[in-house]
């Protein structure tokens, strides 16, 4: 058993690899790294493995969904659903430790952590159900058996990685700008906008290897800086947005202490600097052109 919780690895694609080949690489890293963690989560109930876990389910939703021209049937579909259902069980106790790392009053603590406890072996649950085993198993057969039957667009499968890249950054990077006047939406939008930004950051990090000249390498560098400066600031107004209804769901809503969990930044000035991330985003040179 790993003695750490195991963070995403660098991907190293090579240059001339297919967009289809690339996409089992993809996944099976995403794969690997959520299956470092479950064991560490099971054996330990350790926050951070949880967390890496639940980053390695993400990561690998967001490979399906950047790859779903390729990837024909119902098959994928049902395993996405699948995934999403286990993100949502490591969610429910990812919420409490978030709040849980705030809480200073003792009794609000002694609430938060038995809300937590109950919340892990929910998730320990899941992990070990047949329904989760089902899926780890389904999963792994059709990667390295079903995809290739499966197929794609005859374009999507035979276009190589490269291209079908630089394609997809450009969407996405797109989608990004025309989705962020940020002060002038709800938090639900804003929060489309985070996921969107979350998405964009994995596909920046699955590609990166395939422009590693000197330019692209630099240019790749600035770019994961913008994106994680982003991801702060969208981070923190999901923070004011979700910490109430956390508190609320495990009736804690009216707790003497509940102001010391949710956050106090400001809100309009959080607004203001993720727009201003958002346009540093945008400005930043492509590494992929």
């Amino acid at each position: 058993m790993a003695a750490h919780a195991s963070a995403a690895e660098r991907l190293n694609l090579e240059r001339n690899i297919k967009a289809s080949a690339a996409f089992r690489e993809i996944a099976t890293a995403c794969f690997r790294q959520f299956r470092l963690n479950e064991d560490i989560l099971l054996q330990r109930r350790n926050s951070e493995a949880l967390h890496q876990a639940r980053v390695a389910l993400r990561r690998l939703r967001s490979a399906f969904s950047l790859f779903k021209r390729l990837l024909m049937g119902d098959e994928p579909r049902r395993l996405q659903e699948e995934l999403r259902w286990l993100a949502g069980v490591l969610g429910e106790a990812r919420n409490l430790d978030v709040l849980l790392m705030k809480a200073k009053d003792s009794d609000l603590r002694a609430k938060l952590k038995d809300a937590r406890n109950k919340a892990y072996g929910d998730a320990v649950e899941a992990l070990g159900s047949a329904r989760a085993r089902a899926l780890m198993l389904d999963f792994n057969e059709w990667l390295q058996c079903d995809l290739d039957r499966a197929g794609g667009s005859a374009t999507s499968e035979g276009a190589s990685a490269s291209e079908f890249a630089a394609r997809a950054l450009d969407k996405m990077r797109k989608k990004l700008k025309h989705g962020s006047a940020l002060a002038e939406t709800d938090d639900e939008h804003r929060h489309q906008v985070r996921k969107d930004a979350k998405k964009l950051r994995y596909a920046v990090e699955f590609f990166g290897s395939l422009f590693d000249d000197k330019r692209g390498a630099r240019r790749h560098r600035k770019f994961i800086a913008a994106m994680e400066e982003l991801q702060d600031c969208l981070g923190a107004l999901n923070d004011l947005a979700t910490g109430p209804n956390v508190l609320a769901q495990h009736g804690l809503a009216n707790h003497p202490a509940r102001d010391s969990v949710v956050s106090h930044d400001d809100k309009n000035a959080l607004i203001r600097m993720a727009q201003s991330s958002v346009d540093e985003v945008i400005d930043t040179k492509r590494f992929w052109r």
